[in-house]
């Protein structure tokens, strides 16, 4: 059984539990082993702003990505969409059931990453595993909604599905790649929708690549990843040139998967907001980083 498997039949005990107790307990067991896996990783993670937690059920609303509109905070799961304040805590819209029946059809019954952009949230959905439909789901910001807007991607340039997407918002643009060790950047043209030239990666090492990323986001014409490598890395691109470097490394508890990032500005500066799931997949992180 998959780590999603055996996290969706945990909440469907502690749902037919009776009264809080088993969820008391549920989640004093999670938050016991998730500080242990913290505690064994401190001295090899990079330096957090802050740290928060999610636990059982809101673990798995918001085990794939996460993006802002500057004041709420959207999160995708596997088949579903929640927003949240600013505390990536309280929910206030939820869409359990997200993909539409007419793509769930197809075998579409995954959502990867997501972008806002002008009210609108857009999301990687694919036929995982078979990865022959490709597609970007259009949903309305407030009310998580379908829009009934949709765009079929070229399945021959995606080959291993559409992992993540993020749209300028000056542009207007959608980026992509493909997911294993591209060395370009995919561009789409969302009015026209069409392919635009792809943008190739300039980097000082040779051996870095877009790999497994799970999630990015685009502020000021910078491109940032996050991504499910062997250091779950952090990297940047800069939009006009190609250059690329790793911002730096997650080095998460062995286990752990690293999934998407947003950004936005805080009394802080830039910051990134990285989530990523424990090895038990009870329990979810955002990571608040200073981009310097």
């Amino acid at each position: 059984m998959t780590k999603a498997g055996i996290m969706k039949v945990f909440i469907s005990l502690v749902r037919k539990g009776k009264g809080s107790v088993p969820l008391a307990a549920l989640t004093a067991l999670v938050l016991l082993l998730s500080s242990i896996f913290e505690l064994a990783t401190v001295g090899t993670r990079p330096a957090e702003l802050n740290k928060t937690i999610l636990v059982n059920d809101q673990a798995w609303e918001a085990s794939q990505d996460i993006t802002t509109d500057g004041e709420d905070f959207y999160f995708s799961c596997k088949y579903g969409l929640i927003k949240t304040k600013s505390d990536f805590e309280t929910v206030t819209v939820r869409n359990a059931d997200a993909i539409p029946s007419a793509f769930q059809s197809l075998g579409v019954r995954h959502i990867g990453g997501i972008s806002y952009y002008d009210g609108k949230l857009y999301c990687a959905a694919e036929d995982s595993k078979v990865f022959e439909h490709p597609y970007v789901l259009v949903f309305d910001a407030k009310t998580l909604a379908y829009t009934g807007e949709y765009y079929e991607m070229d399945a021959s340039r995606h080959t291993k599905g559409l992992p993540w997407i993020a749209i300028d918002p000056d542009s207007g643009i959608l980026y992509c790649s493909s997911r294993d060790r591209s060395v370009e950047l995919m561009r789409y043209d969302l009015k026209n929708r069409c392919y635009l030239p792809s943008v190739p990666l300039v980097n000082s090492d040779p051996a870095f690549n877009l790999h497994k990323i799970q999630g990015a986001e685009i502020f000021k014409g910078t491109l940032y990843t996050a991504a499910n490598n062997d250091g779950q890395s952090v990297a940047k691109v800069d939009l006009a040139s190609g250059q690329a470097e790793i911002l730096f490394n997650r080095n998460l508890f062995p286990g752990s998967e690293g999934e998407g990032l947003t950004v936005s500005v805080t009394g802080k500066g830039l910051v990134l907001h990285c989530l990523d799931m424990s090895p038990i997949f009870l329990s979810a992180y955002v990571r608040d980083y200073e981009v310097k």
